[in-house]
């Protein structure tokens, strides 16, 4: 008898083994696959990033003033580019503008502003219409002062920033290169994108 219930304890034991492994093994494939669709979002995409001095009210105010004065100069500056490459060679040759524009915004203060265009990590962006998936993207980045406050985040690349239907979004997207999966990917109804990406997160932070 006792011989029978070690049996039945070593099977379960295996089916127990055997069943993580296939957990683990699917977990890190169901990874690899959304880390593969997250890249080619953030290949085709250029994040803003317009982060305010401090937090005091009359810095945040003046964060969302360099934000109105550049928002024009991006979407002139992007407006015929194909693609994000493309945007990213105009927007980096247009640093100076752009650094001009947010200067003319802070007149009458003495707060220095910084634009650069790098590499950044983002966490997980819920917008209105659409979402981000976390991870590392191109980004402009307009400092202003210490640059120590809370920021401001939109899509300098396609022209996404100002508020827009899912119909514009889905346009201006497509116009920009993105494929109808990555369209739908970003926009899909009922929070399933939104969960979707957090079960990217769940996962990378698992497998490390």
């Amino acid at each position: 008898m006792k011989s029978e219930h070690a049996s039945i304890g070593t099977v379960l034991r295996r089916s127990a083994a055997l069943s993580l492994a296939v957990c683990l093994i699917c977990g890190a494939a169901l990874v690899g696959r959304l880390t593969l669709e997250q890249r080619d979002i953030s290949a085709r995409l250029i994040r803003l990033h317009v982060v305010a001095s401090s937090d005091d009210p009359a810095d945040q105010a003046r964060k969302l003033a360099v934000r109105d004065a550049v928002l024009p100069v991006i979407a002139r500056l992007t407006a015929a580019c194909p693609d994000a490459r493309q945007a990213e060679a105009r927007l980096r040759a247009g640093i100076p503008e752009i650094r001009s524009a947010a200067e003319a915004a802070l007149a009458g203060t003495r707060e220095p502003v910084a634009v650069t265009l790098l590499p950044e990590t983002f966490p997980r962006r819920d917008y209105p219409t659409f979402s981000l998936p976390a991870g590392n993207y191109t980004a402009l980045r307009v400092t202003i002062g210490a640059g120590a406050g809370h920021n401001w985040w939109c899509v300098a690349f396609p022209a996404l920033c100002l508020p827009a239907g899912v119909e514009e979004f889905e346009d201006t997207a497509e116009v920009a290169g993105f494929s109808e999966p990555e369209v739908e990917l970003m926009t899909r109804s009922g929070g399933a994108v939104r969960f979707k990406f957090r079960v990217l997160e769940w996962l990378s932070d698992f497998f490390g």
